[in-house]
Order: structure tokens, then C-alpha cells, then sequence
């Protein structure tokens, strides 16, 4: 048996502008996990498994589609390999892939936000998932190897 709710126009405008009010939190948090890292915005809501519900609706894929826009850059130096660089920032990389032998680099921050914000605990999945996305948004894949250990690819400007 359904149940049939009056409201008011009042009531209709009241919950328009919550919606409206909950968007904005919500980019303003990713904003700031941009801007500030995962640690800071973390910090401001309460905990790793806070930020992932309130600003992702604990979905991984949601998170990683924050990246999106990256710009893709050439490393200058390009001392190692043939780097291209994906990042907002010059030298605070989200990804650093090496074009010659199909090695690629991922933030630290990108694993630390998968394990402790969306509770994945599996390696395999992580790669899944990340593969899975860097593919379908820039066209990255067949890797030879894959880590998450870029903290600060400075040296590869």
C-alpha cells in the first residue's frame, strides 16, 4: 500500500534549497581534497570513511572521476624515460606515466583514500578499479608495471 504525502509549496521550496545546500558542501569538499590533499579534507570531516560517504556516497569510481580533468603535461627532464605527467599543479603529480616502457605511477594518496576512505583492502581490486578508470578517461593501459608510490615526482619535471 503506498502512502501519499501533501506538501506544501513551502515544503517543496525547503527541500530544493537542502539539496541545492548539500551539492555545494559536497564541491566544495572535493574542491578541497584537490586543493589540500585527502589528509586535510579528511581532517575536517571527521575521518578517512566520513569523507568517502559525504563527498563520494562511498564510491570508489566517483573518487577517482575527480581526476578527470588533469592536465597532461611532457616532463621537461624526461631523464628516466618518456614521462607524461598528469597533474593540476606542476610538480604535485596524480600520475606519472613512462610512454617507452608502459610503466606508470600513481599518487600515494590515490591508495591511501581507496584502503582507508572506501575500506578496499585488496590490492587486485585497486589496480582493477584504477585501470579501469585510467583507461577509460585517458586512454592509458597495457602496463608493464604498476605502483603507488609517487608522492612528489619533483624530480621528473
Amino acid at each position: 500500500m503506498k502512502k501519499i504525502i501533501k506538501l506544501t509549496e513551502s515544503d517543496l521550496t525547503n527541500i530544493v534549497k537542502r539539496v541545492i545546500k548539500e551539492n555545494s558542501a559536497k564541491d566544495d569538499l572535493i574542491q578541497m581534497i584537490k586543493d589540500d590533499g585527502w589528509d586535510d579534507a579528511a581532517e575536517l570531516v571527521g575521518g578517512d570513511k566520513n569523507l568517502a560517504k559525504l563527498a563520494f556516497n562511498n564510491d570508489p569510481i566517483d573518487f577517482l572521476h575527480m581526476f578527470d580533468d588533469l592536465d597532461v603535461v611532457e616532463s621537461e627532464e624526461n631523464k628516466w624515460g618518456n614521462w607524461m605527467l598528469y597533474r593540476y599543479i606542476p610538480r604535485r603529480n596524480i600520475i606519472a606515466y613512462d610512454t617507452k616502457r608502459k610503466n606508470i605511477c600513481f599518487n600515494l594518496s590515490i591508495w591511501w583514500a581507496l584502503t582507508h576512505g572506501f575500506g578496499i583492502e585488496s590490492n587486485d581490486e585497486i589496480l582493477s578499479l584504477v585501470g579501469e578508470w585510467s583507461y577509460e578517461v585517458y586512454g592509458l593501459r597495457d602496463f608493464n608495471s604498476v605502483n603507488f608510490g609517487l608522492e612528489s615526482a619533483e624530480e621528473m619535471i
